[in-house]
C-alpha cells in the first residue's frame, strides 16, 4: 500500500484532501523559514534607521535655535538698544503763544461782528427813513398835482374821499391806503414815546403837525400829541423810593447823603447824558430846594434837550414849583416866551 501523500490530490479520496493540503503547506513553510528570518532582520534594520534620522533632525533644529538665539543676543539686540538710545527726542511744542494769538483773533472777530451788527441796524433805520421820505414825497407830489373836479369844488368835508376826488390819478382806495399808512406812522411815534420815553418820537409828531404836506392829518397829529401828554401828566415811570447811588457816583466818599449835594453837582449830573435817566430825573427833582440863580435856566435846558420824556417832565414840574406857575406839559414855546418876560422884568 503506497503513501497517501505521494498521490496527487486529484487522485486521493475526497475526505483526505484537507489533511494532504495542510501537510503540503507546512512543508513549504519549513522550506521558506530562512527567507522569513532574513526579511525580519531587514525590517528591524530599517526601523533603527528612521529613529536615528528623526533624532538627527531634532538635534539639528536645537543647534539652529541656539545659533539664532546667540545671533539675536550678540548682534541684533545691541543694535536695537543703541538705536533706541540715540533716537531723537521729539521736542514739546509751547502752545501758549498760539493760544494767545487765538484769543486775540476771537476778540477781533467779536469786535467785527459787533460792528457788522451796528452797521446792519443803521442800514435798516436809514432804509426806513428813506421809505418814509419817499412815501411823503409821493403824497406831496400827488397833492400838488391835483386838478379839482366839479364835485370837489363843492365839497365841504375833508378826508380820503375828498382827496381822492381832487386827484383823478389816484383812486379812492389808494388814497385811503396812503392816509392809513401815515396815520399808523403817527400812532407808532406816540406808542414809542409812551413805552420808551423817546423824545425823538414825540418830536416827529410835532414836526408832522406843522408840516404842510401833512395838513390833511393835522387832527391826527394833535390827537397823538395829546395822548402822549395825558400819559405823562398822570403817570410816573420811576420807582417813588428811588435814590441816587452815591457810592457809585462819588467813589471818593465825598458825598454820603443826597442832602450833601450842591446845586452845581446836581445840575452837572442832570446834564450828563451818560447817566441813567433815573439819576437825571432824581437830580431834577432834588433841585426844587436849590437857591442857585442858574437852576431855572438849567431846568429849561433839560426840558428842551433831554432825550428822556420822563426827565423832561420832571424838569418842567420842578420849574413850575419854583416859579409858582402851571403850564401845559411839553408846551415849550409858551414856557420860553413867559420866561423871557420874567427875565426882562427882573432887569
Amino acid at each position: 500500500m503506497s503513501d497517501p501523500t505521494s498521490l496527487e490530490p486529484a487522485k486521493q479520496p475526497l475526505r483526505d484532501r484537507p489533511r494532504i493540503l495542510t501537510k503540503a503547506i507546512l512543508a513549504d513553510l519549513a522550506d521558506d523559514k530562512p527567507t522569513i528570518e532574513s526579511k525580519t532582520e531587514n525590517v528591524r534594520v530599517t526601523r533603527l534607521g528612521w529613529g536615528s534620522f528623526w533624532l538627527g533632525q531634532l538635534i539639528t533644529l536645537a543647534v539652529l535655535a541656539g545659533v539664532a538665539t546667540w545671533f539675536y543676543q550678540t548682534q541684533l539686540l545691541p543694535q536695537i538698544r543703541s538705536a533706541t538710545a540715540i533716537a531723537p527726542t521729539v521736542p514739546v511744542t509751547d502752545t501758549s503763544g498760539l493760544e494767545e494769538r487765538l484769543s486775540r483773533a476771537n476778540d477781533q472777530i467779536s469786535t467785527l461782528q459787533k460792528q457788522i451788527d451796528t452797521q446792519s441796524g443803521e442800514r435798516e433805520r436809514t432804509q426806513a427813513r428813506l421809505q418814509e421820505m419817499a412815501d411823503r414825497m409821493a403824497l406831496v407830489i400827488k397833492q400838488n398835482a391835483f386838478v379839482p373836479t366839479a364835485d370837489a369844488a363843492h365839497a365841504t368835508t375833508a378826508g380820503a374821499a375828498q382827496l381822492a376826488a381832487m386827484m383823478p390819478s389816484v383812486s379812492p382806495s389808494t388814497s385811503e391806503l396812503i392816509l392809513l399808512k401815515e396815520r399808523n406812522r403817527l400812532t407808532d411815534y406816540a406808542d414809542r414815546a409812551i413805552a420808551t420815553g423817546d423824545r425823538n418820537a414825540l418830536q416827529a409828531i410835532v414836526i408832522s403837525m406843522f408840516d404842510p404836506a401833512m395838513k390833511h392829518l393835522r387832527n391826527a397829529c394833535e390827537a397823538e400829541f395829546r395822548r402822549v401828554q395825558n400819559y405823562y401828566e398822570y403817570s410816573i415811570s420811576i420807582d417813588p423810593g428811588y435814590t441816587l447811588p452815591l457810592q457809585d457816583l462819588f467813589k471818593d466818599g465825598s458825598v454820603r447823603a443826597e442832602a450833601d449835594l450842591t446845586p452845581a453837582q446836581l445840575i452837572k449830573l442832570m446834564h450828563d447824558s451818560s447817566q441813567a435817566w433815573e439819576n437825571r430825573l432824581r437830580c431834577a427833582y432834588l433841585l426844587r430846594a436849590s437857591t442857585d440863580k442858574e437852576t431855572n435856566a438849567a431846568l429849561l435846558k433839560t426840558l428842551k434837550e433831554d432825550l428822556s420824556l420822563d426827565v423832561a417832565k420832571q424838569a418842567q414840574s420842578t420849574f413850575e414849583k419854583r416859579v409858582g406857575r402851571k403850564f401845559r406839559l411839553f408846551d415849550i414855546p409858551t414856557i420860553e416866551a413867559w420866561w423871557e418876560t420874567q427875565k426882562g422884568a427882573a432887569k
